[in-house]
């Protein structure tokens, strides 16, 4: 909860009908919106009814649209569709999109008819492109205007607009002739005009681009104002950078839950039926593969008889390959989400040097494992708490060898799965998480019996046989 969160609340509860808007109007409408699922139903509705239509839409601003609905309905479908209405244009819209047709049909019949034409345009784009979420409201100068004129139509429109960082300049047919920062504009000094300190080379989105890679390009090139155009290069509207942050947080979200194999929409709130049905399928699934762990204990089955302090190791060799894979892994899953390797040069590199890193990780604690391994069984044996039927640091070399070798592979495998699965068009997330964890898991104990099998139980006969 944020630190007014109290003194909200004792607003809401203490103040009297005629003062509570003035009051709650000193603190940030996402403070306010925070404290709204912390209320009754009566103090709800007694919110609805007591503040205008002006703090409601910035207070609805911070909420979910779902649950904007849900208070919507609470109230008079003509205060309800001026606080609609009041909203900035990509917030409404979102809204809008989760009301029903036929109430949001009564909603737009009320609003004056330019906001309802621009919210039933917007209604309309896909969701996940650009122009889901850009917004109509934005300042728009003519090049020919004197920079006095163009201040005063800034500060005549600035209290209206959501962003004002860029201006844009228009001609009469609303083709984007170009763009000037509000930096420059201020520190310019009349007489001079618009067209003289405009830039016309404007990196620019079509409104059915995808948001990611938009909100990729305004991180990149750090632009707080997106014009988003037609293919005739005609300005249909701009997103927001704090917009832009939006998809980034959830893309974020949806990459963490692919990477705990569950759905993207879990959350505290989601009851313990639906939460268990989302998480099966990835458990059913990892079930099977895990399975797979079962047959090669058993393929293994007289190496383990004739060595069975092998087993004592199992844990060790899994660990440290699922740990190695899941970081690799991560490191490329972060370059592609950032378009680090988008041609074959790039990724030939990244896999190149996690090869090289596995490598160096490999040697360093395989070579701790084999003295830590031979020194541990030596001690163990010598208090004969365990039965010493192989020379230690035989085995501690078996140790030793697999995990380094298990470090070097599944390291190198983390990385070209997701590149993999990312050239074939999938979400490299679905291959992260307890899905490679397991797969290392498979990879390690292949890599363990088939060395331990070989230096402990093979290479003993074969010296012999050199000696005799």
């Amino acid at each position: 909860m944020n630190e007014n969160y109290e003194d909200i609340v004792r607003v809401i509860k203490e103040a009297s009908p005629g003062t509570i808007q003035n009051e709650l109007e000193k603190y940030h409408p996402s403070d306010v919106a925070e404290t709204f699922d912390a209320l009754s139903e009566d103090d709800q509705m007694h919110l609805l009814i007591t503040l205008n239509h002006h703090l409601l839409a910035d207070i609805f601003a911070h909420l979910k649209p779902k649950r904007v609905v849900k208070l919507l309905s609470k109230m008079d479908t003509s205060k309800a569709s001026r606080v609609i209405g009041t909203m900035e244009s990509d917030d409404a819209t979102d809204v809008l999109k989760a009301v029903h047709s036929q109430k949001r049909g009564e909603y737009l019949n009320v609003l004056d008819d330019d906001t309802r034409v621009e919210l039933q345009k917007l209604i309309h784009y896909k969701e996940e492109t650009a122009g889901s979420i850009m917004t109509t409201d934005y300042i728009v100068l003519e090049k020919d205007m004197d920079v006095k004129v163009a201040m005063k139509t800034l500060i005549g429109n600035a209290e209206s607009t959501e962003g004002i960082q860029r201006l844009f300049v228009l001609d009469d047919n609303n083709f984007l002739e170009g763009v000037i920062e509000l930096k420059k504009l201020i520190q310019a000094r009349s007489p001079k005009n618009i067209e003289s300190l405009m830039v016309t080379d404007v990196i620019t989105v079509k409104a059915d681009d995808d948001i990611e890679d938009v909100a990729r390009t305004m991180q990149n090139y750090g632009i707080y104002l997106m014009p988003v155009v037609n293919d005739k290069n005609q300005l249909q509207g701009v997103i927001t950078m704090d917009d832009a942050a939006d998809v980034l947080d959830m893309e974020t979200d949806e990459d963490y839950a692919r990477f705990a194999s569950i759905s993207k929409e879990e959350t505290i709130n989601r009851s313990v039926w639906k939460s268990a049905l989302h998480r099966l399928p990835w458990l059913m699934l990892l079930l099977g593969i895990g399975l797979i762990v079962g047959a090669i204990m058993s393929t293994f089955e007289e190496t383990i008889e004739q060595v069975t302090v092998l087993v004592f190791f199992l844990p060790l060799i899994m660990d440290m390959g699922g740990n190695t894979g899941t970081q690799s892994l991560a490191v490329t899953v972060r370059g592609i989400s950032r378009q680090h390797y988008i041609d074959k040069q790039s990724r030939k590199r990244h896999i190149i040097k996690e090869f090289r890193v596995g490598i160096i990780n490999g040697i360093g604690i395989g070579i701790l494992a084999f003295f830590t391994s031979g020194i541990f069984l030596s001690i163990m044996s010598g208090f004969e708490f365990i039965e010493a039927t192989h020379p230690p640091f035989l085995v501690g070399l078996a140790i030793g060898l697999s995990v380094g070798a298990a470090l070097i592979i599944t390291t190198v495998f983390g990385a070209i799965v997701p590149l993999t699965l990312h050239r074939l068009n999938f979400d490299p997330a679905v291959a992260s998480g307890p899905f490679i964890t397991t797969m290392n898991d498979v990879l390690g104990l292949l890599i363990y019996f088939i060395i331990a099998g070989a230096i402990i139980l093979w290479l003993p006969d074969v010296l012999a046989g050199i000696g005799g």
